[in-house]
């Protein structure tokens, strides 16, 4: 038992050399034959002699450079790898026990000589497989301005927090760079790490993670503001835009019609254009796509901005006969005039030429009309801010108003419009004062005190 004992210490320390000089497990087995001789149940010895090598092969080495940091390496298909130096042992051996579950896991390894171009480029072709050629475009000008100046050359391995923290702050300062611009930025470059550790593999965490940087005082006690049209606003400009005769078709009225429903029904501008007859069934209209614009100018239908976007709301009688009204005249125009076109799709609101209307030509027309009748112009988004502001000062639910602008939550709609709006809180007391009194009216008058 003694010379058993004695056997097995020699040959694990000669295992050991054989191992970490190169040789694979059957070399090692082979070269390690003289036990056979030496111990009557050399098959048993054999068995237990390569087990000895596979565990070897899952043992980290470490030594400690001139530098007096520490070297970590582990074995991968029977060679040593290196997968760092770290400031003290115990920091080696924990990176090498995560790199030694990775390799058994058959998980990759992080390659110390990758750039992080690679991961950039990666990235990159994912999102133009998932995302719209709109956001594509805007994602390219950040990391290609942004991101790949400072980051594309260095390895990713090397790439820290505090690196993360010196980019951003090179930004602070700069009038050509607001803290919601220096957001979105940092977005991307979180989004890039979180491609690196769940996609490919090749990071464990995310130097972006939890990065926060100063935040204007500007920003953070102002609200924004939103801006949206009175009552008396949008029915001076409504009047103006019936009264108005264009030059060509003087009784095709786009325009007069286009803010009617948008004040009607807060769709976004891009929604509402994209628009075709089809879409209106009786009473209620379908939201199910978006206009956009590709870099020749050219009109793009695409998806919409949120899930919660696709919706399919009720519209008013009013709202409807306008739309009878609208159809009519757009189809006596093209019957009587050879030069009005219909579109091939049917839209709702078209040139006459046949194109659909875009949104930087509608708000240079509403700039016009709207110095012409004696309006502020606040832009096409105000429509929007218009008709959530009076469907809540008429005493419309938050939840019904969230819905039909097709919010995300309803959260998003208490933030933007609720502090604009006082007579929905004064609504909303005389609901809960007019239930109290209800309440009282039912108990004897003594019991109140």
């Amino acid at each position: 038992m003694t010379k058993r004992k004695s056997y097995d210490k020699e040959f694990k320390l000669e295992a050991v050399q054989l191992v970490q000089s190169g040789k694979r497990v059957a070399e090692v087995a082979r070269e390690l034959d003289l036990a056979e001789q030496t111990l009557h149940n050399w098959k048993l010895l054999k068995i237990k002699r390569e087990n000895i090598v596979r565990e070897i092969h899952l043992m980290a080495n470490f030594r400690k450079l001139p530098s007096g940091k520490w070297q970590a390496r582990i074995f991968v298909d029977g060679k040593l790898k290196s997968i760092g130096t770290f400031k003290t042992k115990k920091e080696a051996q924990l990176k090498a026990s995560e790199a030694e579950r990775k390799a058994y896991y058959n998980r990759t390894l992080t390659d110390r000589n990758m750039r992080f171009q690679e991961v950039i480029d990666n990235w990159f072709d994912h999102k133009r497989r998932t995302v719209k050629d709109s956001t594509l475009e805007q994602l390219e000008v950040v990391k290609r301005l942004h991101i790949e100046p400072h980051f594309a050359h260095r390895k990713i391995f090397n790439i820290n927090r505090n690196d993360v923290i010196e980019w951003i702050n090179t930004y602070e300062g700069n009038e050509d760079y607001s803290y919601g611009t220096r957001l979105k930025h940092m977005a991307v470059l979180r989004d890039i790490f979180y491609h690196a550790i769940h996609y490919m593999d090749v990071l464990d965490k995310n130097p972006a993670a939890r990065v926060n940087f100063s935040r204007p005082d500007e920003y953070r006690n102002i609200k924004r503001d939103v801006k949206y049209y009175n009552l008396e606003e949008l029915n001076t400009l409504l009047d103006f835009l019936r009264e108005h005769r264009p030059q060509r078709f003087s009784e095709y009225k786009p325009y007069y019609a286009l803010v009617f429903f948008l004040s009607s029904t807060g769709l976004r501008i891009s929604e509402a254009l994209a628009l075709r007859w089809s879409d209106i069934q009786g009473n209620r209209v379908n939201i199910n796509k978006q206009t956009s614009r590709d870099n020749n100018n050219n009109a793009n239908l695409t998806s919409l901005k949120t899930p919660a976007s696709y919706r399919n709301i009720e519209i008013d009688e009013v709202t409807v006969e306008m739309l009878h009204w609208f159809k009519k005249v757009q189809n006596r125009c093209i019957q009587k005039h050879d030069k009005f076109v219909r579109h091939p799709d049917v839209i709702i609101f078209q040139t006459y030429n046949g194109n659909y209307m875009t949104p930087s030509t509608v708000r240079e027309m509403l700039q016009k009309y709207c110095l012409q009748a004696g309006v502020e112009y606040k832009g096409t988004h105000a429509f929007r801010h218009t008709h959530a502001v009076l469907s809540l000062e008429a005493g419309a639910d938050l939840l019904f108003v969230s819905k039909r602008l097709g919010h995300g939550t309803i959260q998003t709609t208490a933030d933007t419009h609720l502090d604009i709006t006082p007579i929905y809180e004064s609504h909303e007391l005389e609901k809960i004062t007019k239930y109290l009194n209800s309440e009282e009216e039912n108990e004897d008058d003594t019991s109140r005190f």
